[in-house]
């Protein structure tokens, strides 16, 4: 199983982890950037792209903590606005393009609550982007096949089971 790429950034981001820091979120977006260009021919990557399938887990630190998952969205697939609780998350394009929307909590007088989306990019190809704790966005796939790299700092389904991570209510408008 050729893995060279993926083993090399396994190496590398153990050597840099530890708690929450700038430049730790930096050092990790060079690294998955630097995995996304070196990892196409690779067992892992070609199977990805085969199976097609929405989510894969590809690697867990069982030391770390840190997730990496691979994931095969179709043209439309969306996820509604979100944060990710007490983790933060680097999404990574291999092929195909989203657009990301985000957003910031507005509180109103009368106590009420709402999303609004601030601001929307197209992540490409070749592109990372960081969310941090507390960071609201959503995701909207534009191409057909399009191949994404998430690198998250722990298990998300447990940051959802627990309470941390809040899905809000579709606001998107996807300018």
């Amino acid at each position: 199983m050729k893995r060279k790429a993926l083993d090399h950034f396994i190496e590398e981001l153990s050597n840099i982890w530890g708690p929450l820091t700038s430049e730790l979120t930096l050092q990790s977006k060079v690294l998955l950037e630097e995995l996304m260009k070196t990892s196409k021919q690779e067992t892992w990557m070609e199977e990805l792209k085969e199976q097609k399938l929405p989510s894969k887990e590809i690697y867990r630190s069982d030391k770390h903590g840190f997730v990496l998952m691979g994931h095969v969205e179709k043209r439309g697939d969306q996820s509604p606005p979100h944060d990710h609780g007490s983790g933060w998350v680097i999404y990574g394009t291999v092929e195909g393009q989203s657009k990301m929307g985000l957003y910031n909590r507005v509180f109103y007088p009368d106590g009420s609550m709402q999303v609004v989306q601030k601001d929307a990019y197209v992540l490409k190809a070749g592109e990372c982007s960081v969310y941090l704790p507390g960071d609201i966005h959503d995701t909207f796939t534009l191409e057909e096949n399009t191949v994404m790299l998430r690198l998250t700092s722990c298990d998300f389904l447990q940051e959802l089971n627990e309470g941390r991570l809040v899905r809000y209510a579709n606001t998107a408008t996807h300018w």
